[in-house]
């Protein structure tokens, strides 16, 4: 494999061997171009070279990893990055590391590190469960054909809820304290890994997504396979800019690279371009492409991008039906003795205890931030919706539920471009209908009624009623469905941008792997289903 940091000679590193210095892309053509080396990217590419695809995987951050490059390690580990140490994902939006893993020109949050959302996330690993693919994906979508993808992606991935060596649990105070207070409730305890399909009134020990006591994901689990092939190329550092078409194909990708330069990176005659940089920026690849709203491309030509002619320009809902989680923060105290992690004496070498029950690869730090994950729905007028709360200790004695409105939703916002080409929401995706406000309001006054019931001895801090919990709306950042799949062609007055070969209409070599062609949200945190899609849709591309 030959690894590329764009902007200079090609870079050696430790788990990819064969690499070799060389110029960065000259007289080089490709089977398959991947933009975007998040899980779906690494997933597809590492597919495609496994067929013998000649493959280039392009990333516009930085490698992760020692293994990719990275020398911001621990001082008490120099083969660990803070984002490797399953501990310090709690504290993750300190870590030195985070501004540099965030992209800037998006309209929320999304990473711009190989990798992407799974380097930088809490790694709540949540297997979805068959309905999430049974209600609102198109026919070859339903769970009976991707359940094969799923059992690929978990063979390789499949997360875990004991992820210390020693097989015990740590640090389960909150754990305790909150299973009597739900199984009070006449909730139940399940395996969220084993049992996907309990999500009413349940509970469990958190699915993290660790292996071998570090973060996991495509990095480790996918890339170094794909690592191991001379038909797979990886550029760091490559922002691509658009994609350049003749008429109905894509025949190369514009890429800028670290130092500002620009530069055509040619796919083979037979070749194919698949997007996978996520929801927020696929759109943005598709408008400076030509493809889209005719407002979004001409916003997009203001912005100095060297868009198509506008007889090439085809018109997509790209950017329309934008969905994410909306989160309301439960914040008790339990009046119980547990605490948190001294995240500072992880970083600086002082909480030799931790540390040192680390070194022997067991201990609270191979576990993720959450103490618990729970799962209910509501039926609301007919209409059934789910939701999620990850517990987590904030505070001596503080519980702080992070609650999600999931799967059931029906409110969808639209994804734009500005002036100056960065993607915004140009209408809000959240509690936009009734059903989904009053089924907000539902399930929180039941939550708080529950957990200030006399017999509790616990006490609501920062958001003590039901209208702060409700005004403390967060965004889940798990955005899907701004270039939706289906059957109706949106060229035709449909709703789709892909068809069920994830190919976009209209475009004979361009396909879409990345949330942004989900047609619903899932059940939970949507790291799982993203990898298990991107296994899915690099078989159909394959077989097409």
């Amino acid at each position: 494999m030959r690894i590329f940091q764009a902007g200079s000679l090609a870079v050696a590193l430790s788990v990819f061997t064969g690499a070799t210095s060389a110029s960065v892309f000259h007289n080089h053509t490709y089977d398959y171009i991947v933009v975007g080396g998040g899980p779906s990217g690494i997933i597809s590419a590492e597919k495609f070279a496994q067929a013998g695809k000649k493959v280039l995987l392009l990333e516009r951050g930085v490698g992760p990893t020692v293994a990719t490059g990275n020398n911001e390690t621990l001082l008490w580990n120099h083969s660990l990055t803070p984002i490797d140490l399953p501990g310090l994902s709690a504290n993750i939006g300190s870590l030195d590391v985070w501004n540099q893993y965030m992209c800037t020109d998006t309209a929320g949050n999304a990473a711009c590190v190989l990798g992407g959302g799974v380097t930088v996330n809490y790694m709540v690993f949540v297997h979805p469960p068959a309905r999430d693919f049974d209600d609102k994906w198109p026919k070859g979508w339903k769970w009976k054909d991707v359940e094969s993808a799923a059992d690929r992606l978990y063979k390789r991935n499949p997360g875990t809820t004991l992820p210390s060596a020693d097989g015990k649990r740590y640090d389960q105070g909150l754990y305790g304290v909150l299973s009597k207070f739900l199984g009070g409730l006449g909730w139940k305890s399940v395996d969220m890994i084993a049992e996907p399909n309990e999500k009413h009134q349940v509970y469990s020990h958190p699915s993290w997504n660790v292996q071998n006591q570090m973060r996991a994901g495509p990095v480790r689990t996918y890339l170094p396979d794909a690592a191991k092939l001379d038909n797979f190329h990886l550029a760091l550092r490559t922002k691509v800019i658009r994609l350049v078409r003749s008429d109905s194909k894509v025949i190369g990708v514009e890429i800028q690279t670290a130092s500002g330069r620009s530069e055509i990176i040619t796919v083979a005659p037979h070749g194919r371009v698949v997007l996978a940089a996520g929801a927020l920026s696929t759109p943005r690849l598709l408008w400076n492409s030509g493809i889209g709203a005719n407002a979004q491309i001409e916003t997009a030509k203001k912005s100095g991008v060297a868009v198509p002619p506008k007889a090439q320009w085809i018109n997509l809902p790209v950017g329309v039906g934008l969905k994410d989680h909306p989160i309301f923060s439960i914040i008790f105290n339990t009046n119980a003795s547990f605490g948190l992690v001294d995240y500072e004496g992880v970083l600086n070498g002082t909480d030799s205890r931790d540390i040192s029950l680390y070194r022997n690869h067991s201990g609270v730090l191979t576990q993720g931030k959450h103490r618990m994950i729970f799962f209910t729905s509501e039926e609301i007028d007919g209409h059934t919706q789910y939701y999620q709360g990850s517990c987590a200790p904030t505070d001596e004695g503080v519980v702080t539920i992070t609650t999600y409105m999931t799967h059931g939703l029906t409110s969808s916002g639209v994804l734009g471009l500005d002036a100056s080409g960065k993607t915004v929401i140009e209408k809000s995706p959240y509690l936009q209908t009734a059903a989904d406000r009053k089924a907000a309001r539902t399930f929180i006054h039941k939550m708080v009624k529950e957990i200030t019931a006399p017999s509790t001895g616990f006490e609501l801090e920062t958001y003590t009623n039901v209208s702060a919990i409700l005004k403390s709306q967060t965004p889940g950042t798990h955005y899907t469905s701004t270039a939706k799949m289906g059957t109706d062609d949106g060229r035709k007055n449909g709703t789709s941008v892909v068809d069920t070969n994830t190919k976009v209409y209209g475009v004979d070599n361009l396909f879409i792997v990345d949330a942004s062609i989900h047609p619903d949200l899932p059940t939970g945190n949507i790291q799982t289903a993203v990898m298990v899609v991107a296994e899915a849709a690099a078989a159909k591309i394959l077989s097409n």
